[in-house]
């Protein structure tokens, strides 16, 4: 796929702009206060949530909403068949970037404008470019969150085992994990079974060894290549730390991991901001606290990566316009993005909203000084394959011994250079 220089130059201005800051019809019946709309999401941990909003925003409008939450691995696949098919629903959340880029480009989302959505205009480009396509650089859905990637700990767990102080260096990071494992407290909740967890994880501790967003910019223009032996040894990180994951790693998914963390059985898990809600659904009480990745070593530079999360769009099919534009202003009022500030951690992507769980503070501070871009997602998923879609099961390869972290860096540069330009022909 030959990519245009002004993605190449949206993608440039789009580091320093995240840095600074991831079936059903359309109903046929005519719009009225007894509408119904359907509204679609990868997030089936947030259905009480939007289920209350949905009932707020009705008691509002008299417009009912249906909320269906499917599973994460399994969304894009059930939202495309249903969007070409010519159904699919009114409303829908979004992935950012290069997840739905695709659909966006083949006209399934309503383009809007800040005269649809006035939020729009408080946007920094580099927010909106998260929710634009690939080669229609129209913004086709309200970005909702930014999200962060860190390693969040349990205090009280850390002190039991006798870590005095929070490892600032991979070296130290990796004998802490020792010590916590020799108190007999599981190091680190994550496992091998959910691939997409471990591209998270590599997102949250790569960024110090391959470089950051120096790394991002070069590869971006095609002047380093993901065999670079910086970027290898941020891919032998995640390897290192697979020594310290729970018994039988490869057969834990998500949930059953992100449970560990919550029921205070790990003292470390290395995610974003997006799954304390999660530990708080299961333990309200729980301490949670959150550092970024420690650096590669002494001297080197901490990095905080971040991105647009996703974005709610419309159905260019809907029946609904009127009703699903006044929905996709509910979501962006402040009530509805304070409330999910609140209850589901977000970092909104509105400046007046303000955070209260003190994790997420952290995490909105360390933004100015150390945020850099989510390289493969931001970066490289619109086209296929996607570095995405290389990284996650090379991960899992990795872990089963099949392969190894230069195995898995030649085979994303090969994935990435068979349709990015500035790549081809780098070894």
């Amino acid at each position: 796929m030959k990519i245009r220089s002004r993605h190449l130059r949206s993608l440039l201005a789009a580091v320093i702009a995240v840095s600074a800051i991831a079936v059903p019809v359309v109903t046929a019946q005519t719009a009225s206060a007894a509408t119904e709309l359907t509204f679609w999401s990868w997030r089936p941990e947030d259905k009480v949530f939007y289920e209350s909003q949905a009932a707020i925003f009705k008691e509002q409008t008299g417009i009912s909403v249906k909320f269906t939450p499917y599973v994460a691995t399994e969304y894009n696949a059930l939202l495309a068949t249903a969007l070409t098919a010519g159904s699919g629903p009114d409303v829908m959340q979004i992935r950012a970037y290069g997840g739905m880029a695709a659909l966006s480009d083949a006209g399934n989302f309503l383009a809007l404008t800040s005269k649809d959505v006035p939020a729009l205009k408080t946007m920094a480009p580099g927010t909106l470019q998260g929710t634009q396509g690939y080669t229609n650089k129209s913004v086709f859905g309200l970005p909702y969150a930014t999200s962060v990637l860190g390693v969040m700990y349990n205090p009280d767990l850390l002190k039991k085992a006798g870590v005095k102080a929070l490892p600032q260096t991979w070296s130290t990071f990796l004998a802490a994990l020792k010590t916590v494992k020799a108190a007999g407290i599981l190091p680190l909740g994550n496992g091998t079974g959910y691939a997409p967890g471990l591209e998270q994880m590599w997102g949250a501790v790569g960024p110090t060894f391959y470089g950051g967003t120096s790394f991002f910019n070069d590869a971006v223009a095609g002047k380093r290549s993901f065999t670079d032996k910086n970027f290898v040894a941020s891919l032998q990180a995640v390897k290192d730390l697979m020594a310290f994951m729970p018994e039988g790693a490869a057969a834990l998914d998500y949930n059953t991991a992100r449970g560990l963390f919550a029921n205070e059985k790990a003292a470390f898990y290395i995610g974003g901001n997006y799954e304390i809600s999660y530990f708080r659904s299961l333990n309200p009480s729980l301490n949670v606290g959150w550092m970024p990745a420690p650096a590669a070593a002494t001297g080197a530079k901490k990095y905080v990566t971040n991105w647009t999360d996703g974005g709610f769009a419309i159905n260019a099919k809907t029946t609904h316009k009127a009703e699903a534009l006044k929905f996709l202003n509910f979501l962006a009022s402040k009530d509805f993005s304070q409330a999910a500030a609140d209850q589901l951690g977000w970092i909104s992507t509105a400046k007046y909203i303000k955070a209260t769980d003190p994790a997420v503070i952290s995490m909105i501070r360390a933004i100015p000084t150390s945020g850099t871009p989510f390289l493969t997602l931001v970066g490289f998923r619109y086209g296929t394959p996607t570095s995405s879609a290389t990284m996650q099961p090379g991960f899992q390869k990795v872990a089963s011994g099949a392969s190894t972290p230069a195995d898995l860096a030649k085979d994303i540069q090969a994935a990435v250079a068979s349709w990015y330009t500035p790549q081809k022909g780098k070894a």
